[in-house]
């Protein structure tokens, strides 16, 4: 049940691996990029964050034995650095299903400047890695199957550790405070938000209403946001007192999937998605007020939005949707649609590079 769950959310190099890519036009490392993970493509899709065209598309599939194995790819995040983005990869069998236990899944490194695949690390088998953020050399990723967390290390190319969590928690998103200290995950399985202490691995788990999809924190870090599916809510925790609060989205709502704060902390984008359960796709970007839960806006895009980030001025969003399989940029503004551009089957993840960083 799991699995059908997040293969729905967003879980789902033969040549690329060795440093190819399609080569559909070069761009300069200083240009503002927008990356996605195209989970049913098994590849990176790199756009313009300015006009929003589809720059390049980078192949993931690992090789074995001699021969190319797709990969499904889930979640993408630039590291602080600007130079590199990671994917969570799966390799998928012959018969088109995740190989489980027959090969590990993957961290996968891709240069932004070369556009090709520079690290390959090995997670281990039938994790259904999910999520992945960065704090320097450090990566955090969720494995759902596995109720836990590993801690790899980037510049060493391996799982350094792994910290466990509570049985059934199915840990899916996951964000880091401002300061590194606290690592958010999302529980996927059993309807919790999961406090990981990064010094320490110290645990503590919060009861939710239904099944965490996603989590954010305000760049303020006074307060973490986190999508709560079956009861179409956010909840917000203040990282002082830990009171939580829960928001109800709009009553047309159809299940939330990721969501990401405004750089001001003011506001929190959550893409509207549904499809769970047999639920229809929705169709909104809905921005709340990241204090009160008051709708500040709500914008209209392509069915089944699912990732979403914000540039560093707050002024532009992106979302990907999982029917058309597009990128698409709105004004925050005006909830207006900017672009839009097709970039494969069922893009997920969404990571933004800019000239001066990188959005985390």
């Amino acid at each position: 049940m799991r699995t059908s769950l997040i293969s729905l959310l967003c879980l789902s190099l033969a040549a690329c691996s060795e440093g190819g890519s399609n080569g559909l036009s070069p761009e300069p490392s200083t240009q503002d990029l927008i990356f996605t993970a195209v989970e049913d493509d098994g590849t990176l899709a790199v756009l313009d964050a300015d006009t929003g065209a589809l720059l390049r598309t980078v192949d993931l599939s690992l090789t074995a034995h001699g021969a190319p194995v797709k990969v499904a790819v889930h979640n993408v995040q630039a590291a602080p650095d600007g130079r590199t983005v990671w994917l969570t990869a799966m390799p998928i069998s012959e018969d088109g299903g995740h190989a489980g236990g027959e090969m590990d899944e993957e961290l996968v490194g891709v240069d932004i400047a070369a556009a090709s695949v520079v690290s390959r690390i090995s997670l281990g088998a039938e994790l259904h890695a999910a999520h992945v953020v960065i704090s320097g050399t450090t990566a955090y990723v969720t494995a759902n199957e596995a109720d836990a967390v590993l801690v790899v290390d980037l510049a060493a190319e391996r799982v350094a550790r792994t910290i466990q969590l509570p049985d059934g928690t199915g840990p899916h998103g996951a964000r880091l405070t401002p300061d590194g200290r606290l690592l958010i995950v999302a529980g996927m399985g059993d309807g919790s938000l999961v406090f990981v202490e990064t010094g320490s691995d110290d645990v503590t788990r919060y009861d939710l209403p239904g099944r965490v999809v996603q989590t954010a924190v305000l760049p303020n870090g006074r307060a973490a946001l986190a999508t709560i599916y079956d009861t179409r809510q956010v909840a917000r925790i203040d990282l002082s007192s830990r009171e939580v609060e829960l928001f109800d989205l709009p009553s047309s709502s159809a299940g939330p999937a990721q969501l990401y704060p405004s750089p001001d902390s003011r506001f929190v984008w959550v893409a509207d998605q549904g499809m769970l359960d047999g639920d229809p796709a929705g169709r909104s970007l809905i921005a709340m007020d990241a204090t009160t839960g008051q709708v500040h806006r709500s914008a209209t895009v392509d069915p089944g939005p699912h990732g979403v980030v914000l540039n560093e001025r707050g002024t532009k969003v992106w979302t990907t949707t999982v029917v058309n399989g597009t990128v698409q940029a709105i004004d925050t503004s005006t909830g207006a649609v900017l672009s839009t551009a097709d970039v494969g089957n069922e893009p997920n993840g969404i990571s933004y590079v800019h000239e001066g960083g990188v959005m985390p």
